[in-house]
């Protein structure tokens, strides 16, 4: 794993250590142990046919803070949504989605899906699932759900309300087979979101809007 020089960098996000149980709680101690980042969205792939944003809708942000106590990780992340889409049903319905993208095996996978030989790892979320899912994709058009029932050990919060969605995602750190990263302490990662908007905007696979890489930092 690479060794990123993070000092000074406006797009570090600390991951702190916190002792001792974390819940699946916005309200939970640890969290105020943790810096809060505001990553921008602004980069889009658009599918053919694919519904244009208006220009207010040309970039979004979300919030994120990242706390871990060794054993596993934990991401609460928030972004301004004025209504909640949890539901799907026939074409052109899609519920609200969000994804977190690390690279698997080399820091040189392309953000979109990366590639054959440079695979990335997602972490998707989507409101009417019952859980996140853990996603390997090699290119654009390629990424699956991992098959091996190990590396589905994903667990989550999810509300929203007042306009807001908050999210906590969280697996243990260390990965359950080789189509999971691994995080460890005082590493540094590449990572990159995604956000999908349901409802009437339509957003869902490669209609979405994407953040450049980032660093995260595990302390």
């Amino acid at each position: 794993m690479a060794i990123h020089d993070l000092s000074g960098s406006s797009r570090a996000i600390t991951a702190v250590f916190a002792p001792g149980p974390i819940t699946l709680n916005p309200a939970d101690p640890a969290w105020a142990q943790a810096p809060e980042m505001t990553i921008s969205l602004s980069r889009r792939l658009h599918e053919s046919g694919a519904r244009l944003p208006p220009d207010a809708e040309k970039s979004r942000s979300v919030k994120v803070k990242v706390v871990h106590n060794s054993t596993d990780i934990f991401f609460l992340c928030q972004w301004n949504q004025s209504t909640a889409h949890v539901t799907v049903d026939d074409y052109t319905l899609f519920a609200d989605a969000f994804a977190i993208e690390i690279p698997l095996i080399t820091e040189e996978s392309p953000i979109w899906m990366g590639a054959a030989d440079k695979p990335v790892n997602i972490i998707y979320w989507r409101a009417d699932l019952p859980s996140p899912e853990n996603i390997v994709g090699g290119g654009i058009g390629t990424p699956q759900k991992s098959p091996d029932t190990a590396s589905q050990n994903i667990r989550h919060y999810q509300r929203w309300a007042k306009g807001v969605w908050s999210l906590i995602i969280t697996r243990p750190m260390a990965s359950a087979s080789n189509n999971q990263v691994s995080f460890v302490r005082d590493k540094s990662y590449r990572l990159a979101f995604a956000n999908w908007k349901g409802g009437i905007d339509a957003e869902r696979g490669g209609n979405k809007i994407v953040s450049d890489w980032q660093h995260l930092s595990i302390k």
